[in-house]
């Protein structure tokens, strides 16, 4: 019987170290770079409601199958240009299919159709592959001696996780290449088959000839079988100008696949039940095409899609992307700014494609803080290689205090009146360029006006309703060493006098930033920074432009690092200087995934360390330690001053179908 061990297996038919050996150094002994290659690529997707209730409407992309057929099929002839394995561009030429309007179903479907299977990461940002060296300690093997010169590698992982998968691969004893892979696993939402058969007449690509996956999907009772095979290098190439063009009958020329027995009655069922419809429609003199296209389109398809699932349109040079008005994605929480909620819009205007103008508004709503919020940028993209741009920023809603204004009122009106907060409006206008592909220069003015929410009683207690202010800004940006931490500078020059300007100041500020990625999916996130103001001729206000409350948080990726959780909004305006540093280590398989159960589905754990310190107090720490997975991210963090824990807290921020 044979024994499974970490990493390595040995039988008497064959060197088991050799063979995994000469596959984890294959891509880097015979493999091309695919940055460039364009091929025109065959894709079928097929979908089954087996189950289906109300709840499917809520998921983002499956609106368009919630209702009416349970058997659908898309096709799609397309010209896809890679820059890597899993990074490339998708033109679809021809499509046809009973989808309504060929709008996309389950988009995350479509990232199995490209296995990176000699990479980390078979697909991006997730599925540790057991063909890298790297993540070897995470599976067992089993080889046996197949014909032709060939060995089957069985594969499965250590302790189950939704990182991992299990299966077997084809491979040539000689060269170390794969030359089928099937393998299986579960990852948001679905449970996968994927099966690919690497191109046998290129050794020295990555890219497969076929990959088919099988896939299902459940939630809340919901249950979606799907299916999605894509065949690479067809022969036939079609000219640039067709896009999207519904053609089903050109598709039967170029497909190079026979369609299944299953998928032609999907066809015949369509094709059938459009038949039927036109008679009925040609027999009823009273039936009004027009009226009953409008109460679809608005009463379902308008109103049901963008209110879930959010909008994409294209007209010309003109691009609008709308997020959805109502979707868990976009809440969150923390302790100490209680539950919010974010909206993002986007649109883009292109002249060519080195000059485009896009204005992406946030917008978003704290109910602990009865706060609205929003940033508007607009900005001017004129030279993308250099990063050029000049942009235009509009910020409101943000409030701010300070502990010296607070003791100047409550001496003046009492302990027992709480005193009111200030609002804060900014705009900034800023040009950019990267003069050097190591040096970023960024120049503008930045205005604010903080004004209280209360002005008559700020006026009974002697102090100043309206503050406003007005700087030259200059910040320079540099990456000296590549893929070495980004070192910032910023300076602010603040005049009076100037849209009425009355706070005069200098600041400085300085950030060193470093993201390393490690084998395996870790990464370690390093942030240090420090600020201080060489002259102000007022104590209220101090606004660093690096050490200040995000009032519109993201999720995992965006800002968990690198920011305090528990520190008290009033601490970032109470000093003349700040030092602070920030470290974090993300893995997928680090502690919980050992857990019985629920280990299985944590994706990636994350352990925190930050620091600070200021004026008029003790150096203040935060530790923390956090989780992400299919259903959403938390944390638990506490904050220590003194050498005593000071608050515990927690944050989560809902990533149900963020990969959707």
């Amino acid at each position: 019987m044979m024994t499974f061990v970490p990493g390595f297996c040995y039988t008497q038919d064959v060197d088991s170290t050799t063979i995994l050996s000469r596959i984890w150094n294959y891509q880097r002994n015979y493999t091309l770079p695919v940055d460039g290659l364009e091929q025109n690529v065959y894709l079928r997707l097929g979908f089954g409601t087996e189950r289906r209730n109300f709840t499917l409407f809520l998921v983002p992309t499956m609106y368009v199958i919630a209702k009416g057929d349970r058997q659908y099929i898309s096709e799609s002839y397309c010209k896809v240009k890679f820059h890597d394995v899993n990074n490339y561009e998708l033109h679809r030429q021809i499509v046809c299919g009973n989808i309504p309007r060929q709008r996309t179903a389950m988009p995350a479907l479509l990232q199995s159709i490209t296995p990176n299977l000699y990479d980390v990461n078979i697909y991006p940002e997730h599925l540790l592959s057991p063909f890298h060296r790297a993540n070897r300690r995470y599976y067992r093997y089993n080889i046996s001696v197949a014909e032709g010169g060939l060995s089957m590698v069985h594969f499965r992982p250590r302790s189950k996780n939704t990182q991992l998968v299990s299966g077997y691969a084809i491979v040539d004893n000689v060269t170390g290449r794969l030359q089928s892979v099937q393998f299986e696993g579960e990852f948001d939402m679905m449970a996968f088959k994927v099966t690919a058969l690497m191109n046998k007449q290129d050794l020295h690509t990555p890219l497969p000839e076929r990959c088919s996956t099988e896939a299902t999907f459940r939630f809340l009772g919901n249950r979606i079988t799907s299916h999605c095979t894509a065949v690479y290098n067809c022969l036939t190439t079609l000219p640039d100008t067709l896009d999207r063009k519904q053609d089903r009958k050109l598709m039967e020329e170029l497909r190079p696949i026979p369609l299944s027995p299953k998928d032609q009655k999907i066809y015949d069922d369509f094709d059938a039940e459009q038949r039927k419809r036109e008679a009925e429609e040609k027999a009823d003199t009273t039936f009004v095409e027009e009226n009953y296209d409008w109460v679809k389109e608005i009463g379902w398809d308008l109103i049901g899609c963008n209110l879930i699932n959010g909008n994409e349109a294209e007209a010309g040079p003109l691009k609008m992307n709308f997020s959805p008005l109502f979707n868990p994605l976009y809440f969150g929480y923390s302790p100490s700014r209680g539950l919010s909620y974010r909206l993002r819009l986007g649109v883009q205007y292109s002249w060519n494609a080195h000059r485009y103008l896009t204005l992406n508004p946030q917008l978003g709503y704290n109910f602990k803080l009865k706060q609205f919020f929003f940033t508007i940028p607009l900005r001017m993209n004129y030279n993308p290689k250099r990063n050029g741009y000049a942009e235009i920023e509009w910020v409101k809603g943000n409030r701010t205090s300070n502990g010296i204004l607070e003791q100047d009122f409550h001496r003046v009106m009492g302990d027992s009146i709480d005193m009111p907060e200030y609002q804060d409006m900014s705009i900034r206008a800023v040009n950019n360029v990267a003069a050097f592909d190591w040096l970023e220069i960024m120049t503008g003015i930045v205005y604010h006006r903080r004004q209280s929410l209360d002005s008559k009683m700020m006026e009974q207690a002697g102090i100043e309703p309206y503050y406003h202010s007005f700087a030259p800004l200059l910040t320079v940006r540099l990456t000296p060493w590549y893929n070495g931490p980004t070192l910032t500078a910023n300076y602010e020059r603040g005049l009076r006098n100037v849209f009425k300007s009355n706070l005069d100041y200098e600041r400085w500020e300085f950030d060193a930033s470093y993201l390393y990625r490690m084998k395996s999916m870790r990464i370690l996130n390093m942030r240090a920074g420090t600020g201080f103001y060489t002259q102000r001729n007022s104590n209220y206000f101090v606004d660093f432009e690096n050490f200040r409350t995000n009032n519109l948080p993201s999720g995992w990726e965006d800002d968990w690092s690198g920011e305090f959780q528990l520190l008290d909004g009033r601490w970032y305006n109470e000093s003349n200087y700040y030092i602070r540093g920030h470290i974090s280590y993300d893995s997928p398989l680090l502690v919980l995934y050992r857990l019985p159960l629920i280990g299985r589905y944590i994706e990636t754990e994350r352990i925190y360390l930050s620091a600070l310190s200021i004026e008029h107090t003790r150096p203040y720490f935060e530790v923390g330690y956090g989780f992400t997975n299919r259903y959403l991210s938390a944390a638990i963090f506490a904050s220590m001053l003194n050498g005593k824990v000071q608050r515990v807290g927690c944050k989560f921020t809902v990533e149900l179908f963020s990969r959707w």
